[in-house]
């Protein structure tokens, strides 16, 4: 033990007479290390933002839209149908438009959508501030509004919305009873707090131009029974079209669920991509390592046979060379690892990621770092240990 700590402070002692050349590994290392650590971790954020924008358009949710020759609207009767089917949680209907919305000298255009009660039930959106429309609202035709973040801080920058009226489309005022939380900006780059929630009958009532039937039913199956619910929407809603077998369906079935498979198998392979790529410069920095150590056993030729005839052992010297390998590759992992999660941290805060800063990623960065100065190191430390003393005498 007394001989292997001896080692490395001669180690360290020889490495310090070189600060240029023992800095400049360290930092090669240290690059390695940080890029692998934040890489990974720039893939991971990258990868659980994309999943969770799937989430806020509800990735349990199947959408009915009208498709191809539509024989028959999605109609009111319809949506009360398909919330009958034992199979379904929750159905809401809904009409959606881009209009634009006034409050006092402010403007903004934004995506109006009408709904009922249970929109919010089936997207599971929080209303941060205030509340939703309820079913006496709807029953009413209550002129009430729920509005995205976007477009509170376009039309009341000064004052607090709730219980401020707008007008919607130049044709209905609405008071503020909600305001949705954030939800941020989707990969597409849209905005999804760009949004103003009214009753469906209220913009029925209040709002002309709206057909009699709706964009698109949404539609949540009960927990584990997905499957069971689109045959059952899709039995239902070809007998109320009325077509006949053979004919094509003039409506389509989506989900974001399908979206967000695809998505997330994507993002795996890129995070993947991303960090084979990274651990070519772990690679790389290894190499530094044994091209600073082959050099300086060159160059320390005459000292390694001096050693040797004072009676230093090969394995002494293969110790001191191997030690001096090893606190440069633990020196660049330990500087590599903070300065890879300070990025990782950095970055993901601009970006609004969700932190990810994988534990594996830290762990495979420090042991390959350790294993770089062993590996790469045990070479130029067995070359220096088995130089013949009296031939390293005579180098100049």
């Amino acid at each position: 033990m007394e001989g292997l700590s001896e080692a490395v402070q001669t180690g360290v002692r020889s490495l310090l007479r070189n600060p240029g050349r023992s800095g400049l590994t360290v930092l090669g290392l240290a690059i390695g290390v940080a890029t692998f650590i934040a890489t990974v971790s720039f893939g991971l954020g990258a990868r659980a933002s994309v999943v969770d924008q799937f989430k806020w358009l509800g990735v349990d949710v199947v959408t009915v839209r009208r498709f191809g020759r539509v024989h028959r609207p999605l109609a009111r009767q319809d949506a009360k149908r398909l919330a009958s089917l034992p199979a379904v949680a929750f159905v809401a209907p809904e009409f959606r438009w881009t209009g634009s919305l006034v409050a006092g000298r402010q403007e903004v255009v934004a995506e109006i959508r009408a709904s009922t009660t249970e929109y919010f039930e089936i997207f599971e959106t929080p209303v941060v501030l205030g509340g939703p429309f309820d079913r006496r609202d709807l029953e009413e035709r209550s002129k009430v509004c729920v509005l995205g973040q976007t477009v509170v801080d376009a039309l009341f920058p000064q004052a607090d919305a709730l219980g401020e009226t707008l007008e919607v489309d130049g044709r209905m005022r609405c008071r503020v009873i909600g305001i949705l939380e954030s939800k941020g900006t989707a990969t597409s780059g849209r905005d999804l707090d760009s949004v103003v929630l009214v009753p469906a009958s209220t913009a029925r009532t209040h709002l002309r131009g709206l057909s009699a039937s709706y964009n698109q039913i949404h539609v949540r199956p009960q927990a584990g029974r997905r499957t069971e619910a689109e045959a059952g929407i899709i039995d239902v809603l070809r007998a109320s079209h009325e077509l006949r077998e053979g004919q094509a369906n003039d409506f389509v079935l989506r989900s974001p669920d399908q979206a967000a498979q695809v998505a997330d198998e994507v993002a795996s392979i890129m995070t993947s991509l991303l960090g084979a790529i990274a651990g070519v410069s772990l690679l790389v920095g290894g190499i530094g390592i044994m091209n600073i150590q082959l050099v300086a056993v060159a160059e320390r030729t005459r000292e390694i046979g001096i050693k040797a005839a004072i009676g230093a052992s090969p394995r002494q010297i293969l110790l001191q060379f191997l030690a001096e390998a090893v606190f440069l590759a633990s020196l660049g992992t330990a500087l590599g690892t903070a300065a890879g999660v300070g990025v990782a941290l950095v970055v993901a805060e601009a970006m609004s990621w969700p932190t990810a800063v994988p534990a594996l990623a830290i762990v495979i960065a420090i042991l390959f770092g350790a294993g770089t100065g062993i590996l790469f190191g045990l070479l130029p430390a067995r070359r220096a240990a088995e130089l013949d003393p009296i031939v390293a005498l005579r180098q100049e």
